[in-house]
């Protein structure tokens, strides 16, 4: 399968900027300083950005669906933040999910990346609380401005540390139509303040 390559320097930064996903506070609230509340972003993309124009509303998604897991959440759009990591949800950081602007539309072909808490303050679940459940085969929906509704099919799931995350892969593979979504997976360090892993969860356009 084909991917983007990366200029060396390019890709040693993200690898140094995503040591730190998972572990930054959302706009607007408290420190988490709960033993898994994380940002639930696994992975930095930093420049892994295609000529797609974010925020077309006619290929825009606005609803994440993954029946087998219950979860039902609203899409935002989100970019990088200024300290180069991917950004979370902002209106309800809680409950919706997040799509990387920068990258394809799910349904346009190379790696749609959405990302999502896996907890909240407290420890309490949090819109991808139970991504850990989702098997190889289940439906992955998502719906978008336009009104359709897309299917995609789990083909991988898969743990990483954040140093061996394939940036390539997640954001950047450009075979077929992709879809993966994002959180975090693991133990929490407390003097790291981010978890041990990332899942990724890896589908493909039916």
């Amino acid at each position: 399968m084909r991917t983007v390559r990366l200029p060396f320097c390019v890709y040693a930064l993200i690898v140094i900027l995503m040591l730190s996903a998972c572990s930054s506070t959302v706009a607007g609230t408290p420190q988490l300083h709960t033993e898994h509340a994380n940002d639930g972003s696994a992975v930095t993309p930093a420049i892994l950005a295609t000529a797609t124009q974010p925020g077309n509303t006619k290929k825009d998604p606005i609803r994440l669906v993954v029946p087998a897991v219950g979860v039902n959440a609203f899409v935002e759009m989100v970019g990088i933040r200024s300290d180069g990591e991917l950004a979370i949800p902002a209106q309800n950081p809680w409950e919706d999910v997040g799509w990387y602007g920068l990258g394809p539309h799910p349904g346009e072909r190379g790696s749609a990346v959405i990302d999502g808490h896996l907890d909240r303050p407290g420890g309490y679940p949090a819109v991808f609380w139970r991504m850990r459940d989702v098997q190889v085969g289940n439906d992955v929906q998502v719906m978008n401005s336009a009104g359709k509704t897309l299917h995609f099919r789990v083909t991988r799931i898969a743990y990483y540390t954040p140093d061996q995350a394939p940036l390539q892969d997640i954001f950047g593979n450009l075979g077929g139509t992709y879809l993966n979504l994002i959180t975090c997976a693991g133990d929490w360090i407390p003097n790291q303040h981010q978890t041990t892993l990332r899942l990724v969860i890896y589908t493909t356009l039916v």
